[in-house]
């Protein structure tokens, strides 16, 4: 006697979620095979839709901008990836000056910070990181996007101006080493030729062997900086690793599980629910 009232004073919630759960379990075993079929199609599907993805490949190059600031540069990087994910391969190829098909393998760029410095003139370089399907269109692709960012309306005429004002200071320090070159050997063979001007021309020959080394050392200089004379400069190209990071096995295998698991339960649950009408329909 004592018992049952304690079970009539048990909390009806304890006695409600032992019924959930054990309808839970019946429910299950019930339509076991159902959810077996499902765990089946849904590893297959996983597993074949991996099989048919293209293997992505990442890779990093190291850039320094001469003109731009790194925040511009990555600004810059940021249009072309939105225009990649429109898939406004046209457009992009007329940027980069090269054909469509090298685009095609691109699936994502970015742009990024080496150190995050908040300076408006940050001396630390930039990272552009590529998602390519094909690792042997990387050097044609880097060309591409060095091409893309030294040939923008802002980069290109001073780039052009730069070259040209180098060119000039070459012709003419050139023009003035043939000079003092020329100035110089009519010294030497006025030396070589007149004992009382020996005395004073050395002085001159002195000083105009040191001026002479000067010009041939600006020369040097004007034609490495023409040399070097671009809006960026690549420390690091393209690395071509043979591992992809992509697709990842787990993801499609759980995205292929979640996908069939939730089509056998919905099949289940209406197969129930469509049971226990037709029973209740058959009491009446």
């Amino acid at each position: 006697m004592n018992e049952e009232i304690k079970n009539q004073n048990a909390p009806t919630e304890d006695i409600d979620l032992l019924i959930l759960v054990e309808r839970a379990i019946l429910f299950f075993r019930k339509y076991k095979w159902v959810f077996l079929i499902g765990l089946i199609a849904g590893l297959a599907s996983g597993f074949s839709i991996y099989r048919s993805l293209p293997k992505i490949y990442k890779s990093r190059l190291i850039a320094h901008s001469f003109l731009l600031t790194n925040q511009e540069e990555i600004q810059i990087i940021d249009n072309w990836n939105e225009l990649l994910s429109k898939h406004e391969y046209t457009a992009l190829a007329k940027i980069f000056n090269c054909p469509e098909n090298v685009l095609h393998t691109l699936k994502e760029i970015k742009g990024d910070e080496i150190q995050k410095v908040f300076t408006p003139t940050n001396p630390n370089g930039f990272l552009i990181e590529v998602n390519v399907t094909d690792i042997s269109l990387l050097d044609a692709l880097q060309a591409a996007i060095v091409y893309g960012l030294e040939n923008n309306d802002y980069a290109k005429p001073r780039i052009e101006l730069r070259r040209a004002n180098l060119r000039e200071l070459i012709i003419k320090t050139a023009q003035e080493i043939q000079k003092f070159d020329f100035t110089k050997k009519r010294l030497e063979d006025i030396l070589s030729g007149n004992e009382k001007l020996s005395s004073l021309s050395i002085i001159d020959i002195t000083g105009l062997s040191k001026q002479l080394i000067e010009m041939n050392e600006k020369l040097i200089n004007f034609k490495q900086d023409l040399q070097f004379a671009n809006a960026v400069q690549v420390l690091q190209g393209f690395s071509k690793f043979k591992q992809p990071v992509g697709p990842k096995l787990f993801v499609w295998l759980f995205l292929g599980l979640v996908s069939f698991l939730s089509l056998a339960y919905l099949y289940a649950l209406i197969s129930s629910i469509n049971e226990k009408l037709k029973i209740r329909a058959g009491k009446k």
